[in-house]
């Protein structure tokens, strides 16, 4: 079977599903090279790795095209009773990193940059929600209620809570989020935060990082896991647990903070 007929039909299943227009992206995103890198499907798991092993991308994009293509060979087994090739392919092993995430002073220096109200409201809703862009993207007016704010998101929706300060600073900022040529769009957000981030003098990062600061700030300041889940929409708790892990600024912090025990002898013995 030719590689983009397999794909073409597999897009349109997806579609019939009703998936999001974002899953359908990473389908495409993942499975279009393959199928102009094979053009014919490939049967055998040999021809599969030697694809995979030729990539030319991050560990976790890796994994990304691997589960795509499993997607993609399960499909043609129970549509067209395709040899399930991939079935014999391990996933490949995760390389664990942790996220990237503000530093204290990073984000008084992002904060005391100076900014319009629109802006100054995007990063305060970033910060105190850990919302994804997307999820700020859609934001409505409506959606903003007397201590929560309703969030709809890849995994359905929720209602975390919002901080006082934040409800202050939406006070008077239009939604959906507008500038001089129109309503932004999801890159055009990305871009203002990204703007913003660059000016205080943080050379890497955009929203997410903002989200992944809210989260590791949540869990220093002694927020359980199982309600960081809920408010991050995650659907596994182990996609929460990363935030547990210290760094070692953490580390250093945590034991400045904990370990009093030379401190205590000093003062028993003087």
């Amino acid at each position: 079977m030719r590689s983009v007929e397999a794909l073409a039909r597999f897009i349109r299943s997806r579609e019939a599903r009703q998936l999001a227009p974002k899953t359908i992206g990473f389908y495409h995103w993942c499975l279009d090279p393959f199928a102009g890198a094979c053009p014919e499907l490939p049967e055998t798991p040999d021809e599969i790795e030697e694809y995979l092993c030729g990539l030319r991308c991050a560990a976790e994009s890796q994994r990304d095209v691997w589960r795509a293509l499993r997607a993609l060979y399960r499909f043609g087994n129970q549509r067209w009773g395709v040899a399930n090739a991939m079935a014999a392919i391990p996933q490949p092993r995760k390389v664990r990193t942790l996220p990237r995430w503000l530093t204290e002073e990073e984000v008084r220096r992002l904060l005391a940059h100076p900014m319009t109200r629109r802006d100054r409201a995007m990063v305060a809703l970033l910060l105190d929600t850990g919302m994804r862009l997307g999820e700020l993207h859609n934001l409505t007016p409506c959606q903003t209620l007397s201590g929560t704010i309703r969030l709809s998101g890849k995994t359905g929706e929720r209602e975390v809570p919002l901080s006082p300060a934040v409800r202050r600073a939406l006070i008077g900022v239009e939604l959906p989020w507008s500038g001089p040529k129109g309503v932004l769009t999801r890159n055009g957000i990305y871009l203002v935060i990204r703007r913003l981030m660059r000016g205080a003098g943080i050379a890497r990062g955009g929203p997410h990082v903002l989200r992944h600061t809210f989260a590791r700030s949540y869990v220093l300041s002694g927020g359980d896991v199982f309600s960081l889940q809920r408010i991050l929409g995650h659907r596994s708790i182990e996609t929460t647990r990363i935030y547990v892990e210290l760094d070692t600024r953490d580390l250093i912090a945590q034991h400045a903070k904990y370990s009093r025990l030379l401190e205590l002898a000093e003062k028993g013995v003087s």
